[in-house]
């Protein structure tokens, strides 16, 4: 097997990344735990940039620890979507309605192309298709947000972002969905080409809180068939 690690960044960084991908794409499952000496073996690293990797990784709520110090992978719940997706509605309306006013026409361009290539993703099952697909969803979001010229705004959501991700994964998992995302999109970015700041807030609004629906109904139906288990 090859080594992962390249010379190129910090071992620290390079580990920090690929824990990060792995959680995300699902490859260490939720409530997991996790053993420093285990994947300092599997990197052929040292434990000290795994600490370090890891310690990254807890400030970005991905990785958490128990009151005996034991590591274990961050577990989506429905507490966890109420109160992420809440701060969500709230920031990026905002942000959508500055973009409108406040974006360069290359910068709202962007924001469109992103959306619409992100429809040649949508029927694809492919595990490296649904992962650029995310990835688009993700890109969408941030050039809204970076674009609002706001840096108090940008931070406040950045540090919702990494869990954000993780959810969007769980969110892209229907087919049907992924189609009504990009669609959103789409419609969403040609509203901030006409630069209708109001319309553009609202749908984001109605945009995050379909998203929250969407995943609550999920945490619903999954509790519901462990119970019926």
């Amino acid at each position: 097997m090859d080594n992962p690690i390249k010379k190129y960044k910090t071992i620290h960084e390079q580990v920090y990344s690929l824990l990060k991908e792995r959680i995300i794409k699902g490859e260490y499952r939720p409530n997991q735990r996790l053993f420093e000496a285990q994947l300092a073996r599997e990197f052929s690293v040292s434990r000290s940039p795994v600490r370090e990797a890891i310690r990254m990784l807890e400030q970005e709520s991905l990785i958490t620890q128990n009151e005996q110090s034991m590591l274990f992978v961050y577990s989506p719940s429905i507490e966890d979507v109420e109160q992420i997706y809440q701060c969500r509605e709230v920031l990026e309306s905002l942000a959508v309605s500055l973009c409108a006013k406040k974006a360069e026409k290359k910068e709202l361009k962007e924001i469109l192309d992103t959306a619409v290539i992100s429809l040649q993703f949508v029927h694809s099952s492919r595990e490296k298709d649904m992962h650029r697909l995310i990835e688009l969803n993700s890109l969408f979001h941030d050039l809204i947000i970076r674009s609002s010229q706001n840096k108090r705004l940008v931070k406040q959501l950045d540090d919702l972002r990494t869990l954000t991700f993780v959810y969007r994964r769980m969110n892209m998992s229907d087919f049907s969905r992924r189609k009504e995302i990009a669609d959103q999109h789409i419609q969403m970015a040609e509203v901030l080409m006409n630069r209708d700041s109001e319309q553009a807030s609202l749908m984001m609004k109605n945009h995050i809180i379909r998203d929250k629906h969407f995943l609550m109904t999920m945490f619903k139906e999954i509790s519901e068939n462990e119970d019926e288990n």
